[in-house]
């Protein structure tokens, strides 16, 4: 499946009029009028849409045990890498998850998936995924804090990868199998026992079936999916592994995301713009924690 970022114009406006965004469409037709559709590329001559941008911005807010209620976030890239964190279990948290603006109005039905490798002994490795789904109104967030995703996960000596598939579903009829999944087995976190499980691999492998048909459904569609390798090393384009919360942003320019102009509420619960502008980021993202 092609992401936004990927499709020409005459492509982008035969989806966005499959999936009843007529206004999307009219608006691409209205940029391009004495052109060959299939020749204008991404983005089509007009200023992209919050879900259609393909990179990310990367944010982190170390777990320092500051009392201060505004919290720096710094470039995930160029922090320190914490080394106690190697060969150890850790947990991750899905903690924000924040829907600024997706295709369609009103409410959105939002699969959320994340896929982690386990590193155990003797250098093998296990391939987990879990998936969750949530209602999230336009230009709000989900309603969670702290999900769990991985309980006792085993980093490996050099790195930890993350996948994320993020599908925005707009197809009626998978309203049920949703439903059915919501109070499913992957409901709650995976939680890892240290040493091959034979569940693990079941569940990893309903996780990705489920994703893999919702995704392949007439009118869903994937809205991004990002990929990341946190590391130990102090290679300056790496991310870098330590304990605290990453940001992940969706934004079409990530070297020009300034992330001195932001900094974390606690009051709020929300990261804001220092100037006062902005009181939540005017962007798609989503935050997980390592503790």
């Amino acid at each position: 499946m092609k992401d936004f970022s990927q499709l020409n114009a005459l492509e982008a406006v035969t989806l966005y009029k499959s999936l009843d965004l007529k206004t999307e469409a009219e608006e691409i037709l209205e940029h391009n009028q004495a052109a060959d559709l299939e020749t204008v590329a991404w983005p089509w001559n007009r200023k992209p849409r919050a879900w259609e941008h393909s990179s990310y911005a990367f944010g982190f807010i170390p777990a320092n045990g500051s009392n201060d209620n505004e919290l720096k976030i710094h470039e995930a890239r160029s922090i320190t890498a914490d080394q106690s964190l190697k060969d150890a279990k850790i947990n991750i948290s899905l903690d924000y998850f924040r829907a600024y603006e997706y295709p369609g109005r009103g409410k959105h039905r939002v699969l959320f998936k994340f896929n982690a490798k386990n590193y155990l002994k003797d250098s093998a490795e296990q391939d987990l995924s879990f998936n969750q789904t949530f209602a999230i109104q336009e230009g709000q967030n989900a309603p969670i804090s702290g999900y769990p995703i991985f309980i006792g996960l085993n980093t490996g000596k050099q790195l930890m990868q993350f996948d994320v598939e993020i599908i925005n579903v707009s197809n009626d009829n998978d309203d049920q199998l949703l439903d059915t999944m919501e109070k499913g087995v992957v409901k709650n976190g995976i939680t890892l026992l240290g040493t091959l499980n034979p569940v693990i691999p079941i569940l990893s492998e309903y996780a990705t079936g489920i994703t893999k048909l919702i995704a392949g459904r007439n009118r869903n569609r994937e809205i991004t999916s990002p990929k990341m390798g946190l590391y130990f090393d102090d290679i300056a384009s790496h991310l870098k592994m330590a304990r605290g919360i990453y940001i992940a942003l969706q934004t079409s320019e990530p070297g020009a995301f300034d992330w001195n102009q932001w900094h974390y509420n606690r009051s709020f619960g929300t990261v804001q713009s220092v100037d006062g502008t902005h009181r939540e980021l005017p962007y798609n993202y989503f935050a997980f924690s390592i503790s």
